[in-house]
């Protein structure tokens, strides 16, 4: 079987400091994940229509500006 890897961050540490090579990206906005993976970064204005659709969690992190609209039939938690 073999495994594929998607968007794999490869990070380098320097001084204690851990910066990346690789950034993924959505949207064109760079999406910067630390060594454990626990750190991700998001815009804080929503500019395109978004729906959550039932049955899907969404999380961001805020505050948000919401410019276009959300629909939310899922979970969409904004955490602050």
């Amino acid at each position: 079987m073999t495994k594929i890897f998607v968007n794999t961050i490869i990070p380098q540490t320097s001084g204690g400091n851990v910066s990346f090579v690789d950034p993924i990206s959505a949207n064109g906005d760079k999406q910067w994940l630390d060594t454990y993976g626990i750190i991700k970064t998001n815009s804080n204005t929503i500019n395109s229509n978004v729906t959550i659709p039932a049955g899907t969690n969404g999380m961001s992190a805020g505050p948000i500006t919401i410019a276009n609209s959300v629909t939310v039939q899922g979970v969409w938690s904004i955490i602050k």
